[in-house]
């Protein structure tokens, strides 16, 4: 009887080899990258860095983004990245409430530029009383930047010139192309990017302070060792940029450096600012 109850069992449930596998299931995280351009746009720059951050957890990662600002920040809310690149003016919410952790930042810090076409008949500020400018959306860093300094200038967006807010950085630029907006409002690494994409000249009139740029942070759910392979990698592509995996990126940025959380004081600093002025 016992015999043939054995049997049964065994029937029941395989054997260990085939039925029940000791095989962890793959890792697979995902990989969220702010629409500061649109997604056809940032696919040939990113998912070469989803390939080298799956090589290195030994799992996959999938590039993820959205179709605007406001959508991504919802997903980021959410926390349903596990990994993200993102604008300064998140970092704060991010680490602070969302439970994420700071991996690493682009080497340069990131300031905002007014940018005319290189023959644009546009040579300083003054010629920009009356004109529109075109924005990617209008609450991302780089905006608040350009109108701070505006109005230190004394160029009271609203009143002396008009500010007019798109999708994105590359829809922004296409304005000045097509003669519907006089200068754009863009990043520090954004001339370069736009020049060989858009075949352009471009030229600034106008650059800000700087704070500090685009940072990776990744979420506290990730195992410790992996998060550490994570920021390894990044942080070698540091060196130069020579050995970043994707052209588009090394033409924005010399590679990634260690962020350090309280270099973005000056970021929550500037949030407070924008928050008792709209009080």
């Amino acid at each position: 009887m016992r015999t043939k109850l054995l049997l049964v069992c065994l029937l029941i449930l395989g054997s260990p080899s085939t039925s029940w596998s000791s095989e962890q299931p793959e890792k697979r995280y995902s990989f969220g990258v702010l629409p500061y351009l649109s997604a056809v746009r940032l696919e040939p720059i990113y998912v070469p860095i989803s390939i080298e951050m799956s090589k290195t957890v030994q799992g996959t990662v999938d590039f993820r983004t959205a179709s605007n600002d406001k959508k991504f920040f919802s997903k980021l809310k959410q926390q349903s990245f596990d990994i993200a690149l993102i604008q300064p003016f998140w970092y704060p919410p991010a680490v602070d409430q969302f439970g994420y952790l700071p991996l690493a930042r682009f080497a340069e810090p990131l300031s905002s530029l007014v940018y005319v076409l290189d023959d644009s008949p546009i040579k300083t500020l003054d010629d920009l009383k009356g004109k529109i400018i075109a924005t990617p959306p209008a609450f991302v860093p780089i905006v608040h930047m350009a109108k701070r300094e505006l109005k230190r200038l004394g160029l009271i967006p609203g009143k002396d010139l008009e500010l007019k807010a798109f999708k994105a950085i590359d829809s922004c630029f296409q304005q000045i192309v097509i003669g519907a907006a006089s200068a754009c409002i863009g990043p520090s690494f954004a001339q370069a990017l736009i020049e060989n994409k858009m075949n352009l000249r471009l030229r600034s009139i106008l650059e800000t302070p700087a704070i500090p740029g685009f940072s990776l942070i990744i979420h506290n759910r990730v195992p410790a060792e992996d998060r550490q392979k994570i920021q390894s990698l990044l942080l070698a592509w540091g060196k130069g940029g020579a050995d970043m995996p994707a052209n588009p990126l090394r033409e924005m940025s010399k590679g990634f450096v260690r962020a350090s959380d309280v270099e973005y004081d000056v970021v929550r600093s500037f949030i407070r600012e924008i928050s008792t002025a709209s009080d």
